[in-house]
């Protein structure tokens, strides 16, 4: 894994300080405004890195931003500048995941909130010269029709030249892509990202974030390769199982058998009371 970036070059689109800038309910809420080009009136204050679990055997989702305005609208918003290629996928787990949670035990499903799923990504992974990409269910024949399941999905893209969002909008994507503050939301953040880089406890918790994060990392590829392993050995021994039934019908008896098996050149290695085992359980 990569060192961690030196605490004062981390810019808005570093995770952690795009995760301190918004916990200021104003620069959240003026940011949702902006992509939304919508006004809200208030929201509840972010909770940040809001974690959602649905059941112990199911993956958990970490969010970024995740608040709520007064007509109980419900947005996520995730900085992602790497790890982008699964992102649809991602946008899909991380609303059912929102929808699970929302929704109480015996609730009707019309007390779903909408919701509104946005990644500022620092790329194209649409690859269509877009700023912002948006996606609401709609009817294939008529895509004047729209599913009305209040769910939206939007993707934001800061290196493009189209002229297809806000003035507001883009000053934000170019601050982004080139940390260059043009109006007074955009040098209100870069105030914000500046302030919290000359805060020692948020270096601290900085370095303390690299490190849980590694950590995390550490233990998803520990279990994937114990599962890779535990599938491997499963297979052999299904394999064995299956090769010792087969060789049982039509050879003599078991030292023909032990014999044919350590000649393959995956079972090589068997013992005798590992193929007498297989010998004895088939039938």
């Amino acid at each position: 894994m990569a060192e961690p970036k030196a605490f004062k070059e981390l810019t808005l689109a570093d995770r952690f300080i795009f995760y301190k800038v918004m916990q200021d309910k104003e620069l959240c809420k003026r940011l949702l405004e902006i992509i939304l080009d919508v006004e809200i009136e208030r929201i509840e204050y972010p909770e940040g890195e809001k974690t959602i679990e649905v059941r112990n055997d199911a993956k958990g989702i970490r969010l970024d931003i995740y608040v709520k305005d007064e007509g109980a609208t419900i947005y996520s918003v995730e900085m992602q500048a790497a790890h982008t290629t699964n992102l649809p996928q991602r946008s899909r787990y991380y609303q059912n995941l929102i929808d699970v949670n929302l929704l109480g035990r015996g609730e009707d499903y019309r007390m779903l909130n909408r919701s509104f799923v946005i990644f500022i990504c620092m790329e194209d992974i649409f690859h269509k010269g877009r700023h912002i990409y948006t996606f609401e269910n709609r009817c294939r024949e008529d895509t004047d029709l729209v599913l009305g399941d209040g769910m939206v999905k939007i993707f934001l893209n800061p290196y493009s030249e189209m002229n297809d969002v806000t003035p507001e909008l883009k000053n934000f994507l170019k601050y982004l892509a080139e940390g260059i503050a043009v109006d007074e939301y955009t040098r209100k953040v870069e105030e914000a990202v500046e302030t919290a880089k000359r805060d020692p406890k948020l270096m601290v918790e900085y370095m303390s974030y690299y490190a849980d994060q590694a950590d995390r990392r550490a233990e998803c590829e520990e279990s994937r390769a114990e599962g890779m392993a535990e599938g491997m050995e499963k297979g052999r021994e299904e394999g064995l199982s299956a090769l010792v039934e087969t060789l049982k019908t039509i050879l003599p008896d078991f030292e023909a058998v032990y014999a044919a098996v350590i000649k393959n050149e995956v079972y090589a290695g068997c013992s005798r009371k590992e193929v007498m085992k297989y010998y004895e359980s088939t039938v």
